[in-house]
């Protein structure tokens, strides 16, 4: 049986410690803006947090847990609580989540979004999500919709731009929330992600979400120079 090379083996062995000492992944909404906070997941960092909400039955940011996590090479950007709209009259609300994204060593080219939230009655209620992005000099880059009847994004749909093309290491993203009951009705959304695709998507993207980067090169030098 081929034995693994040292190096994948020392980097093995510290994956559960690189993993406990990452920064903070998850705050609620409130303590993030009060505290100019900022989220890190690998190569990723979020901040600059902000909000505006409009007319919401409920919606408390202390209770809006926001979550960064990365899975199959992908970066992930989670608001979690109850952002809702419960109305017996027409009726309408907003809510702009903003935040900026910072890839530390790759560049991002593509973002998609997806939500958890229904509008009742459908003939009767409606709800949107309408992102943008821009670069670092306020150039609109990527877009998104969401509504009642399209719950994600996995791929463009007319009117829609998820590629960043050329990719960037800087994002700035406003997530526009619209809520509103014609008669009576309910609109409630539990949960609203942004995923983000590093270019280029390979092993190293995972070795960056684990911080293993600089411990693989730096033993791979140690090995050349002691061979």
């Amino acid at each position: 049986m081929k034995k693994l090379p040292m190096y994948l083996v020392a980097a093995m062995a510290v994956v559960v410690f690189a993993s406990e000492a990452s920064a903070a992944t998850t705050d609620n909404l409130q303590h993030l803006m009060s505290t100019a906070g900022t989220l890190t997941i690998g190569d990723e960092t979020f901040g600059n947090f902000d909000y505006l909400a409009s007319g919401l039955t409920t919606f408390d940011p202390s209770q809006i847990q926001v979550t960064a996590s990365f899975s199959g090479g992908v970066y992930y950007l989670t608001w979690a609580g109850n952002m809702s709209l419960v109305s017996g009259g027409p009726a309408t609300a907003d809510l702009l989540l903003n935040y900026r994204v910072t890839a530390t060593s790759g560049q991002i080219g593509m973002i998609d979004q997806f939500y958890t939230g229904s509008a009742q009655p459908q003939s009767a209620a409606f709800l949107s999500i309408d992102e943008t992005v821009r670069d670092s000099n306020g150039n609109l880059v990527a877009n998104s919709h969401l509504d009642a009847n399209d719950l994600s994004d996995p791929f463009a749909e007319p009117g829609d731009n998820l590629n960043i093309n050329p990719p960037q290491s800087i994002l700035d993203v406003t997530k526009d929330i619209g809520f509103g009951v014609v008669n009576s009705g309910f609109v409630t959304i539990s949960e609203v992600t942004q995923s983000f695709h590093e270019v280029p998507e390979s092993g190293t993207t995972v070795l960056l979400a684990l911080g293993l980067v600089p411990i693989v090169a730096e033993i791979r030098r140690r090995k050349r120079r002691a061979g």
